[in-house]
């Protein structure tokens, strides 16, 4: 059982939010400070006002553990199942949408689900494959709708958010809590964390720790504290990489079927192959290359380098253009003041 340390008086008036305005839930999530606790940490009252502004004809919770030694979201189900469903329904009721779904990858989970009186929530078993955890891959996987990376799944009627993101919303709309704290795997234990807790508190050792899990963590830097979006704190393990042996897992298991091997080697050489710009922004980090890679490549921090170098130079021939540009404007201008002042010397006086 995971122990909570108490919660102090509520700092809003809980609402009836089944008698509630969509107005009141969304300022209340708002003024709350709840995000998406999936990892993206939007602001979750802009997303449902996005939903509300499209028309919503599916709201899913996302409880789909994809992230090996990771089960923060797991164990929260397993212990406040029923928070996570009024969550759902606050949601649902905001949206004015009763197409209410929990997607979930743990089998005890769906069986607590089927056991229980919950006829106004579909439950869907779906795998454990790190793809799942993205929400439009979510939704093909459910739905077999596929959504382009150039609109967002509330453009087509579907809202998505973390399992932790509706436990929050209930407990801010439904008994007036602001998030202060969330449950974090913990060098794989699973414990209620204090939001604001130094990451380097949270280890026994002082070791390399990674803000998240071994697949997609990154390097938590000195200051690092526990975060909304902090599902995860792990040791690194960057130290046991070894050579790539170009066995292609790696790029087996892409979802987006990116060549992960030649983006990892074009890295490492330190080479820029223009081509490759479009694969590093297609990668959406699920970490599956990181898990299957026999030679404990951290593969997603070479990617992540090969995608901020790509906005860097991305932005270079931007600013480039836009000097190429000024320096055409100028030149004309000169030009034409140019011709214009041939024209005057040219033009005979009228005394």
């Amino acid at each position: 059982m995971l122990e909570r340390l108490p919660r102090s008086t509520p700092e809003f008036e809980p609402i009836d939010w089944s008698k509630a305005t969509a107005s009141n839930i969304l300022a209340r999530i708002k003024e709350a400070g709840v995000v998406g606790m999936g990892g993206a940490g939007y602001p979750a009252a802009a997303k449902l006002a996005s939903g509300r502004h499209y028309g919503t004809r599916h709201v899913i919770a996302n409880g789909v553990e994809c992230e090996p030694g990771v089960n923060a979201d797991r164990s929260l189900m397993q212990q406040h199942l029923s928070h996570v469903l009024d969550g759902l329904r606050i949601v649902g009721h905001c949206l004015d949408c009763d197409q209410l779904t929990l997607a979930v990858s743990d089998r005890r989970v769906h069986q607590s689900f089927q056991d229980s009186d919950f006829s106004d929530v579909t439950c869907e078993m779906v795998s454990d494959h790190p793809a799942n955890g993205e929400e439009r891959t979510l939704i093909k996987t459910i739905f077999n709708e596929s959504i382009p990376s150039s609109e967002y799944p509330s453009q087509r009627g579907f809202v998505v958010l973390n399992v932790a993101t509706l436990f929050a919303i209930c407990e801010a709309v439904r008994d007036g809590y602001r998030p202060t704290d969330r449950v974090v795997t913990v060098f794989d234990e699973e414990r209620w964390v204090e939001l604001d807790t130094p990451i380097e508190s949270l280890a026994a050792t002082p070791l390399l720790i990674r803000h998240g899990s071994v697949a997609t963590g990154v390097m938590a830097s000195k200051n690092a504290v526990v975060k909304l979006t902090t599902n995860a704190v792990a040791h690194d393990r960057t130290e046991l990489a070894r050579a790539c042996i170009h066995c292609g897992w790696c790029d087996d298991v892409c979802p987006r079927y990116l060549p992960v091997e030649e983006m990892l080697r074009t890295q490492q050489s330190q080479s820029r192959q223009q081509g490759l710009d479009a694969y590093f922004d297609a990668c959406f980090e699920c970490g599956a290359c990181v898990v299957v890679c026999p030679s404990t490549i951290p593969l997603l921090d070479w990617i992540r380098q090969g995608k901020r170098q790509t906005s860097v130079e991305r932005l270079k021939q931007r600013a480039n253009a836009r000097f190429e540009r000024r320096n055409a404007r100028v030149a004309e201008r000169r030009s034409d003041e140019t011709r214009a002042r041939e024209v005057r010397l040219h033009t005979p006086r009228k005394w």
